[in-house]
């Protein structure tokens, strides 16, 4: 559904040597409020290389080249300062949520609600974000 996350996906199947293309990216840009009736971004592959792309797209989704990335790079998963916990979501302003649901249906502008923090969901403690 996302643009930006089709753009990963496509790069990561290209950086495989699995030639991709994105179908429908520029409908989801323009109307993103209607990217599911649109049938989201389409992440599309030669027929040939279908069956590799299903598994590296897979193996994406199992978390491989993330954990690969993170042992490389040495690279620390967030966490809570109170408790020590990694189960963090972000939060958003209360006064973009209302921008949001105000201009939903008065015109073609919305603004998604901009992120402005971390809540623990072990302890709940939250962080603003800089």
């Amino acid at each position: 559904m996302n643009p930006l996350e089709a753009h990963i996906a496509r790069g990561l199947l290209e950086s495989e040597g699995i030639p991709a293309t994105l179908g429908s990216e520029h409908h989801v840009w323009a109307s993103w409020h209607f990217a599911q009736a649109l049938g989201g971004v389409r992440l599309q592959v030669p027929t040939e290389f279908a069956h590799r792309a299903r598994d590296v797209l897979g193996r994406q989704r199992r978390g491989e080249f993330q954990a690969a990335l993170e042992q490389d790079q040495e690279v620390e998963e967030a966490r809570c300062g109170l408790c020590g916990s990694t189960d963090l979501r972000f939060t958003r302003s209360p006064w973009s949520i209302l921008l949001l649901i105000l201009t939903l249906g008065v015109s073609g502008l919305i603004f998604p609600p901009r992120i402005n923090g971390v809540k623990c969901n072990a302890c709940h403690a939250t962080r603003a974000l800089l």
